[in-house]
């Protein structure tokens, strides 16, 4: 498949200047970038950008994409009372109610732009088809937890690492454990040993709230839930940090100096009144700071947009200080950090060798009509209407309002309605 994208605005990198030119894909590579494109050349397809942007597609580094199905339920909760409650429709869900809600939130994540997701959730197995047949590229985390109902040992654990990792070249694995408070030393353990058999990293969620924090202290000597990861060895390999909302200067250092990767939240943390991930410290310190929307039963919009713009405002609040962060730098946390935080190489930037995921912005409607600042306009003012475009590996998986799963929009829908019936009767 070759297509040729034309008269575009390219952002490549954040760091460079804007190519007004033409685009090259073959085979999912971008192979050309720039002007010098032979007319001659025979495409598959020829899209038109008509001046529109064309930048990184966003990659979304935290996501529980099943819980659309969950959406507006426990509003008004706290972390701790809103998990208990989700715990216990978790437990009516089978793989394919995953399936189909996984396919729910891609047709949200396309739609706003998202072509990389890193996602936890039970019968991760289920959800990583549901990915690939989205087109979405997808990391898929596994742990000892299959689902609420069932635990897996670590030869069942690696077994099911080794299947999705076999699904798709889209679709890749990790291992992960929840939380310290629901994963005991000895399940830590197991992942750190598999990661590094597999040269894979290891994510968890830690320091979400002040409770889990107060908690871990008074059960382990004074420890934060940092610390209490290093302890566990948890930080020997690569690994990333989710939330890490609740940190001290310790902790920071700690994620500093074993070069680990914070996934911030600021959209679900917000919502959950969690509290605010102090980002411009960590920035500062050199952690790698990536972008994640958590699930949409917590935040509850898939939108990428939406987190550059809190993950910028937010520290300005914190500091009172309006100039924290560069757009640019924002704009790379939610597409290039992103991408080194999964281990992904060939994504997060639009440069020659690398895979052809995109999205094309609108240039010509109210929020492009003024473009002092394009970098700027993209965290503080572009939202999820000005997407035109979003393809992923060179191919295109939606467009001006349709999508181009191998499910069609009509079925997820339907199948869609039926989980909810079945799960309001159970209520």
């Amino acid at each position: 498949m070759k297509t040729k994208i034309i008269n575009a605005k390219i952002i490549t990198d954040f760091d460079n200047p804007i190519i007004l030119g033409d685009m090259v894909i073959e085979n999912g590579i971008i192979k050309i970038l720039g002007a010098n494109c032979n007319d001659n050349d025979a495409f598959d397809q020829v899209i038109d950008a008509n001046g529109n942007i064309i930048m990184p597609g966003f990659v979304d580094a935290h996501t529980h994409s099943a819980m659309t199905i969950f959406k507006g339920l426990a509003s008004g909760e706290k972390l701790e009372n809103w998990l208990a409650t989700m715990q216990r429709k978790e437990k009516e869900l089978s793989g394919a109610d995953v399936y189909y809600a996984s396919l729910l939130a891609c047709m949200e994540y396309a739609k706003n732009g998202i072509t990389t997701i890193n996602d936890m959730y039970h019968f991760s197995d289920f959800g990583a088809k549901a990915f690939n047949d989205a087109g979405i590229r997808a990391v898929v985390g596994v742990s000892q937890r299959y689902n609420m109902n069932k635990f897996i040992n670590e030869q069942k654990l690696e077994e099911l690492y080794n299947k999705i990792n076999s699904i798709s070249p889209l679709i890749t694995a990790d291992f992960y454990c929840h939380a310290i408070y629901s994963c005991n030393d000895n399940m830590f353990g197991v992942i750190n040993k598999l990661a590094s058999k597999h040269n894979t990293f290891v994510s968890t969620h830690v320091s979400e709230t002040l409770e889990e924090v107060g908690r871990c202290a008074s059960l382990n000597n004074d420890m934060s839930p940092i610390e209490l990861l290093q302890d566990y060895g948890f930080f020997d390999r690569k690994s990333l940090a989710i939330h890490a909302t609740n940190v001290s200067s310790k902790d920071i250092d700690i994620l500093a100096r074993n070069n680990a990767g914070v996934c911030a939240n600021f959209g679900s943390n917000h919502k959950l009144a969690s509290g605010v991930a102090p980002i411009y410290q960590m920035f500062k310190r050199g952690v790698n700071v990536c972008l994640g929307t958590d699930g949409s039963a917590s935040n509850n919009r898939l939108d990428m947009f939406r987190e550059m713009y809190l993950a910028s405002t937010s520290q300005n609040i914190l500091l009172s200080n309006a100039n924290c962060f560069k757009a640019k730098d924002i704009l790379k946390m939610a597409t290039i950090n992103g991408a080194k935080a999964l281990g992904l190489n060939n994504i997060g930037t639009l440069k020659v060798g690398n895979f052809a995921d995109l999205v094309m912005l609108n240039t010509h409607g109210v929020n492009g009509a003024v473009d002092n600042d394009i970098f700027d306009n993209l965290v503080y003012c572009y939202g999820t209407e000005d997407v035109l475009m979003t393809m992923v590996n060179g191919k295109i998986i939606y467009k001006s309002g349709k999508y181009y799963f191998n499910k069609s929009e009509k079925t997820i829908l339907q199948n869609i309605k039926k989980i909810q019936q079945k799960l309001k009767q159970r209520n």
